[in-house]
């Protein structure tokens, strides 16, 4: 099948082996005569071996895939935090808000009067009307011209910009940890020559595999935490680098700019407030 299928990718984006480590009896067998495998729900004890084999990408980016996967699994929005599906079909979809109430505003279409036009309303407003939220209609053009001008004002800030975005950099808590990390490897390396041990003489070692399994959340909380940091500067150096390549420009609108630069949008009655990922705000 040439298509690639949205479970398949997300399998694959979540596959732990991607990052050199691997997860022992997902499955296990529950017939022996037949060699039928079954997917292991706590039945049988799991092991999570870290470093286990070369990795195909850094550990760092996928912890940060992770992050945002998660980040797009609980779009919670509006006054009752009702569930939003998160979508990508247009650059603002899931990123643009309303001021009122929270909720994500919508690309769709308004017909007055015989005149078509593309706008982008509340989903509050669109489910429940002036009672659920009273939040104004605002057109594509005008979303896309609020955009652009906070791009462009960004571009006018030239140096004093780019020293922001420094200030931001350093800002950033950094911190190396890999004396605390180095502690837990060796605690996790002692602990699973244990288990070997428990395992040959039948001892009960479902403590001793919680422990191992706690210290490696431990760990991964750590990298998380790094990659979380390092995902922050790389976003403040994108807009950096953003800045210099288009000094003294006018831009349009840019579909790919606002993907790769633009963190939120939030509508207001009368201006529009940009948020971009390097943590600078424009409102317009």
């Amino acid at each position: 099948n040439p298509k690639w299928r949205p479970e398949t990718v997300q399998k694959i984006l979540q596959n732990e082996k991607y990052m050199g480590d691997a997860l022992l009896q997902k499955t296990y067998t529950v017939d022996f005569l037949t060699k039928k495998r079954v997917k292991n729900e706590g039945i049988v004890p799991q092991y999570y071996v870290e470093n286990n084999h070369e990795a195909i990408i850094p550990r760092e980016l996928y912890l940060q895939v992770q992050e945002e996967m998660k980040r797009r699994s609980l779009l919670f929005k509006g006054k009752e935090g009702r569930r939003r599906i998160y979508s990508s079909k247009y650059a603002l979809s899931s990123i643009t808000f309303c001021s009122d109430c929270g909720d994500i505003y919508r690309r769709t279409y308004w017909n007055n009067r015989g005149k078509k036009s593309t706008v982008w309303r509340c989903v509050t407003r669109l489910e429940e009307g002036p009672k659920g939220c009273t939040s104004r209609t605002i057109s594509e053009e005008d979303l896309h011209s609020a955009v652009a001008e906070a791009f462009n004002q960004v571009l006018g800030g030239g140096e004093s910009m780019i020293t922001i975005l420094w200030e931001n950099i350093e800002s950033v808590v950094c911190e190396s940890n890999e004396q605390a990390i180095a502690n837990i490897e060796k605690q996790m390396e002692e602990k699973q020559m244990e288990l070997i041990s428990y395992a040959n003489s039948g001892k009960d070692y479902e403590k001793l595999a919680d422990e191992i399994q706690d210290l490696s959340e431990r760990k991964q909380a750590i990298l998380t935490a790094e990659a979380e940091s390092q995902g922050e500067k790389d976003r403040i150096t994108e807009m950096m680098e953003f800045i210099e390549n288009h000094a003294d420009q006018s831009l349009d609108y840019d579909e790919e700019l606002v993907r790769l630069l633009v963190e939120k949008v939030t509508v207001f009655e009368n201006n529009v407030v940009v948020r971009f990922k390097s943590g600078i705000e424009v409102e317009i």
